[in-house]
């Protein structure tokens, strides 16, 4: 009887992650049809990977299973089709992405919302660009090529999915060729017959391949084909097209590459991770068409949703039952994402860069109100980033926040909002621009209020106080856009504040110089304005820091890293603030941003 099996990790890529996949998702399917509980969980044990089964697995009744397809061959429009079987259902990519151009159409015309009516487009496939980025990088053969090798030995397939169980449920080896062989022997003891050897190793399979070859081979005069096991392959290409995030990236004018990415399992079901990954995949996947650094930024926020809202219909529909994510981050259930980006070479791609983007550790929802307010955050922050485009020369802006958002490290937000504090304030001064998306002060909180020393900080009554000034001389200030349209305010706006403060950061006295200098002509010009308003009959209506709120923030200072205080000021001094009773909104009007990208050729 077998209770789990073991995964080695053998190559250091996502080829890793898309091998444990492959091989979980036979086991789910064979111990599905065999009337065997198909539960699976899946375990990140640092040097391998673990495939938990809920119950003890008889491999009799394995043995026993006829042939399926654990993937289909696909089918583009140069797809040499000769030697599949005619009676054989197939992945058509052409139909897919075709179905996959309308729905994005559709959204990008309802500015993301999506309202189901029988004549709205039905969404797409979730393995379409799997599919497609087979056939564009000329792969879908080596795929296909792999399908039919398995579909030859469906009379004794049962037997093979036996041997995997048998192989990987042996704790004493970890060496990936090793089980390989097992499985071989296995097999051939079982049925007489043996397994097809090898494969060529193409580069989406194994990306450390540059055009195909090993990089010994590629220094040499030899370019014959990278080759390896048949087996490891066929798992591979199964876990790649079932589950992978690819997307097609646009990095300069007609130009784009390819990115293909796993999301690596820590601790999380094979159900739980397909229906997350699919709802992303299908309904809301991360747009390509405005840089890099905008795509790993949108795929990390969205998925972050994806998981929380996953939990919340889970909580909706059994409100009396505690549901499993409260008190965890988000990374607690799954890794990092890996990935591989493929350069555009003409005709052909080539292994450009491997990476890796983490989660973000700072969303632990205690409660149930504790989730709706992430939700809120992660929606603030989508908002600020697909109003960003590379190709509008916010390149640094999307960086400096991609750097952030796939980080672990919430210091790297404020350093982040410095640089976009200077952009929003040459937006707000642009008459013909759109106004900037802002960042909410409760998000900040919401972000924050995990660490104990951010929160003494930012719930100091006098740190709000100067926060607030900064925010009444630089974002709500001179003419402002409000959902009444534009007013002209009688106070003008400062400029450069943001990166002033920032640049005398490094050096407690430099810092409070800087504040200090800025109080006092921020009050200056308090008093200019009070003395006009009070021959209007009017009062006015701006926060007035005293002495004692400066003393306060020097203390402050004092006891907490410099860097840190002048980043949060600038945080919360650059963000939205609610609006109250006794002052007019702070907020600039954002109501008709799209929050979809332009639909771009596929």
């Amino acid at each position: 009887m077998i209770n789990q099996l073991f995964v080695p990790k053998p190559f250091n890529t996502y080829a890793d992650t898309f091998l444990l996949l492959g091989l979980a998702q036979i086991a789910a399917d064979a111990l599905d049809r065999s009337g065997q509980n198909p539960t699976i969980q899946l375990i990140d044990k640092g040097t391998h990977g673990c495939i938990q089964f809920a119950r003890a697995i008889n491999l009799e009744t394995i043995a026993k299973l006829d042939y399926t397809n654990p993937f289909p061959p696909v089918r583009g429009q140069k797809t040499d089709w000769d030697s599949i079987p005619a009676e054989t259902t197939y992945f058509d990519v052409v139909k897919e992405v075709e179905k996959r151009k309308l729905y994005r159409d559709y959204r990008y015309q309802n500015s993301g919302k999506t309202q189901w009516t029988e004549e709205s487009p039905k969404p797409p496939d979730a393995r379409t660009q799997n599919g497609a980025i087979l056939v564009s990088m000329r792969h879908d053969r080596n795929h296909n090529s792999l399908w039919l090798e398995s579909w030859h030995l469906k009379q004794n397939y049962g037997n093979l999915v036996a041997g995997l169980f048998h192989s990987f449920s042996d704790p004493n080896s970890l060496a990936l060729p090793d089980k390989i062989q097992q499985v071989a022997d296995w097999f051939q003891q079982q049925t007489g017959s043996k397994l097809p050897a090898q494969a060529n190793a193409v580069k989406v399979y194994l990306p450390t391949a540059v055009q195909g070859v090993s990089r010994i081979k590629a220094d040499s005069n030899k370019t014959d084909p990278q080759k390896t096991d048949w087996l490891s392959l066929w798992l591979i290409a199964n876990g790649l097209f079932q589950f992978a995030l690819a997307e097609r990236i646009k990095i300069g004018d007609r130009i784009y590459d390819w990115r293909v990415i796993a999301l690596e399992p820590k601790e999380i079901t094979l159900e739980k991770y397909r229906e997350i990954l699919g709802n992303l995949r299908q309904f809301n996947p991360p747009g390509g068409g405005h840089g890099i650094a905008r795509f790993d930024a949108e795929l990390v926020l969205k998925f972050c949703q994806q998981l929380l809202e996953h939990h919340q219909a889970k909580a909706q529909d059994r409100p009396e039952d505690p549901f499993d994510f409260l008190g965890k981050p988000v990374n607690d259930f799954v890794g990092n994402f890996r990935g591989t980006h493929f350069g555009s070479k003409g005709q052909v791609y080539g292994v450009k860069e491997l990476f890796t983007l983490g989660l973000p550790g700072w969303i632990v929802p205690d409660n149930y109100q504790d989730l709706l307010a992430y939700l809120e955050v992660l929606q603030d922050h989508l908002a600020v980033i697909v109003s960003l485009s590379a190709e509008e020369g916010q390149s640094e802006i999307l960086a400096a926040y991609r750097d952030f958002i796939t980080g672990n490290n919430l210091r790297n937000f404020f350093r982040f909002q410095v640089i976009y504090a200077d952009f929003v304030v040459k937006r707000l001064a642009d008459s013909h621009a759109r106004s900037p998306r802002l960042f909410s002060v409760n998000g900040l909180n919401i972000m924050t209020k995990k660490d104990a020393d951010f929160t003494k900080i930012t719930q100091d009554p006098s740190f709000l106080k100067i926060a607030k000034a900064i925010n009444q001389s630089t974002v709500y200030a001179g003419e402002i856009q409000t959902k009444d349209g534009k007013i002209p305010l009688d106070w003008k706006r400062n400029y450069g504040l943001a990166q002033l403060l920032s640049s005398q950061s490094g050096s407690k006295k430099d810092f409070i110089s800087a504040i200090a200098d800025f109080l006092g002509k921020y009050q200056q010009e308090n008093l200019r304005l009070k003395e006009g308003y009070l021959k209007q009959g009017k009062r006015l209506m701006r926060v007035e820091p005293t002495k004692e709120d400066l003393d306060r923030l020097i203390e402050i200072i004092h006891q907490f890293d410099t860097v840190l205080v002048a980043n949060l000021l600038i945080a919360y001094g650059y963000a939205k603030w609610s609006k109250s009773k006794d002052e007019p909104a702070t907020e600039t009007d954002t109501t008709n941003d799209n929050t979809d990208e332009e639909p771009e050729e596929i």
